[in-house]
């Protein structure tokens, strides 16, 4: 009886139904779904490795994916696979209304509180943004311009990307404007930043 209450008290979370999605395109070893949420679900839904480990087994909990054991030789690995309940599961939780996006970045932190260190660190803040915005719309187009695994989602991959290198973008049209207001906030005149 105690196992039954344990999982019923499992809660599915985001981690869940994003794993669960990837299940859903074929079955994977813990070891294949980190490297996939690694190629395609950073951009947008970035998760620590361990967390998917963690996720694949929850899933099998909830009862919606099953785990087999396979050999490869002496070594042994566990390929998850979505089950008919999984399937239900996550055509539910995509019919649900999203949460609002949210942006994370150490950047925009450490910007917030540039007036504590001085201009020279506000000013390398930006900059690495702006390389590293720069350096995501370059991977976001190779990865575009490649071939997909699953080439018959790429209507629906194309949408993500564009949504993602659009964000990119913005951030790396916000950091050419920030260079000039850094430049502003340098000479004293506070009240000469203001958006172009």
């Amino acid at each position: 009886m105690l196992y039954c209450q344990e999982v019923a008290d499992i809660k599915a979370t985001q981690t869940s139904y994003a794993v669960l999605g990837l299940l859903a395109l074929k079955p994977w070893t813990t070891y294949e779904l980190a490297r996939q949420s690694e190629r395609s679900l950073r951009w947008f839904f970035p998760r620590a490795e361990r967390a998917v480990y963690l996720e694949a087994k929850r899933l099998v909990a909830l009862g919606w994916a099953q785990s087999t054991k396979t050999a490869t030789g002496r070594r042994t690995s566990t390929v998850y696979t979505i089950t008919r309940s999984g399937r239900t599961a996550l055509r539910a939780w995509l019919a649900t209304p999203s949460a609002p996006p949210q942006l994370e970045s150490e950047g925009a932190i450490k910007i917030f509180f540039a007036d504590q260190a001085g201009t020279e660190h506000l000013r390398a803040t930006v900059e690495l943004l702006a390389e590293q915005a720069d350096d995501a719309l370059d991977q976001l187009a190779t990865l575009a311009a490649g071939a997909f695994a699953f080439p018959e989602r790429m209507r629906t991959n194309v949408l993500s990307l564009r949504l993602v290198s659009d964000v990119h973008q913005a951030i790396a049209d916000w950091a050419d404007w920030a260079a000039g207001a850094v430049d502003v906030l340098d000479t004293g005149d506070d009240g000469a930043v203001e958006r172009q």
